[in-house]
């Protein structure tokens, strides 16, 4: 088992591309992401068959049937039992520490309630914010959000194979502004989100978010 210090600053200057799993997978390619440097949020980079460099969960069962080249990093009480982690610890297995292993409500806010600890990553509502704040701690520059959509295109709230989970597009867009701002503020990065067609017309599919 490793040690989240132990991948601080590894890819230092870069840019570092965090996956969802919003409806907008639906339209890349795996092939997109093989030079580059990703972060699965959950079985995001799974379901797309992608074998992501970084995964992020709250969730041990999760954890447990996921893969990355680097390492797959989760908290060490899982977000729902709250029970120790159960399974094999692994060269790539990292675990890290909370101070509450409650969800956070909808209060949850990093600039002011809720700051992360210096040595872990953010618990937050959604695993995504885990996933930015590890883009941020292996030292990228540039962090860019794919399948972080808040809404439905042409109907589909998920990326095609992900397993059913909350739509509060609301809350969810709410909470992933405060993350990019606490991120920005701590961390000096951009946070952008990739667009896989054309321009904001969509190529004429149709979104409909917040």
């Amino acid at each position: 088992m490793s040690r989240l210090d132990t991948l601080k600053d590894k890819h230092p200057g870069s840019t570092i591309w965090v996956l969802g799993s919003g409806p907008s997978l639906n339209f890349l390619s795996p092939h997109f992401f093989e030079d580059k440097t990703t972060v699965s949020t959950n079985y995001s980079a799974q379901v797309l068959g992608l074998t992501p460099d970084y995964a992020f969960t709250h969730y041990h069962e999760d954890a447990l049937s996921m893969s990355a080249r680097i390492a797959v990093v989760t908290l060490a009480r899982d977000t729902v039992t709250q029970q120790e982690w159960r399974g094999e610890k692994t060269d790539e297995l990292v675990l890290i520490e909370q101070d509450n292993y409650n969800p956070p409500g909808s209060a949850w806010n990093p600039l002011t309630t809720h700051p992360p600890k210096p040595d872990s990553l953010a618990y937050g509502s959604s695993s995504l914010h885990g996933s930015m704040h590890l883009a941020a701690w292996l030292g990228a520059k540039h962090i860019v959000l794919v399948g972080a959509d808040c809404g439905t295109l042409d109907g589909e709230h998920r990326v095609a194979g992900y397993p059913d989970g909350d739509k509060l597009w609301v809350l969810y867009n709410e909470h992933h502004a405060l993350m990019k701002a606490w991120l920005q503020r701590e961390y000096d990065v951009t946070v952008y989100s990739l667009n896989p067609f054309l321009n904001l017309n969509l190529e004429g599919h149709t979104f409909q978010g917040v």
